[in-house]
């Protein structure tokens, strides 16, 4: 009974380990397989989502300016302005950067007239940071400035209320959206401005050198000496 209970036990639907072992390494193996590739994917969208709804700031300030004295300079047409520029960019997202392409300008301005430009370095704001350049130098040279414009102006530089537009102009390329930022900040404090505005949007492309209107209509040859004529003269 004892025997034929042994031999019950062995037959009786057991598994040997090393048997079953080697019968589920491969599940085993295709979900450790499947967890290393879907882990990272996962990573990257609960990333993703977590700075989806983060927004990079632009800020800028005039730290200093020339060439806009109301009792002097203001009171001739034409103007020569500089202005010291500082841009700080505050990157609030965890996995991303927010950058400052190689080709960008910055253009400072009042009431639509452009007074000065200048180049800006390349910079970038990583990982939960603020990144700040300055001493962007922006110049104008004999910049015609209407005279309402330049009245204007010397008002708010007495007052110490007088702001001007500052914007960044990424690389423009036909056909390609333009990275362009908008701020306005005040003279003669220093300070930072109030977050700009980021948009992108097409460049506006320059006029053609020869206007897409009707063409003057060519001269009929009228028999064939004149066309003869052509023909000799080409």
């Amino acid at each position: 009974m004892a025997a034929a209970r042994d031999d019950d036990i062995d037959g009786g639907g057991g598994c040997d380990p090393r048997k079953c072992l080697g019968d589920a390494w491969p599940a085993i193996l295709g979900a450790l397989t499947a967890l290393v590739i879907i882990t990272p994917i996962l990573h990257w969208l609960y990333a993703g989502s977590e700075d989806s709804a983060k927004i990079p700031e632009y800020t800028v300030a005039v730290a200093a300016f020339s060439g806009l004295d109301p009792d002097v300079d203001l009171a001739r047409a034409t103007l020569d302005p500089a202005f010291d520029l500082t841009f700080r960019i505050m990157e609030p997202r965890k996995y991303s950067a927010e950058c400052v392409d190689r080709g960008t300008t910055a253009s400072v301005s009042y009431r639509r007239v452009v007074l000065a430009s200048g180049p800006v370095p390349e910079f970038c704001a990583r990982k939960e940071n603020v990144t700040e350049v300055g001493s962007v130098m922006a110049w104008g040279n004999a910049v015609p400035v209407p005279r309402f414009a330049r009245e204007r102006l010397a008002e708010e530089l007495r007052r110490g209320n007088a702001t001007v537009d500052v914007a960044l102009l990424g690389p423009a390329a036909p056909r390609q959206l333009q990275k362009v930022v908008e701020c306005t900040a005040v003279l003669g404090r220093g300070e930072a401005s109030p977050t700009c505005k980021v948009t992108s949007q097409y460049p506006i492309s320059p006029e053609p050198e020869y206007p897409l209107g009707p063409r003057p209509a060519r001269k009929l040859l009228e028999s064939w000496n004149d066309y003869r004529s052509l023909l000799l003269v080409s």
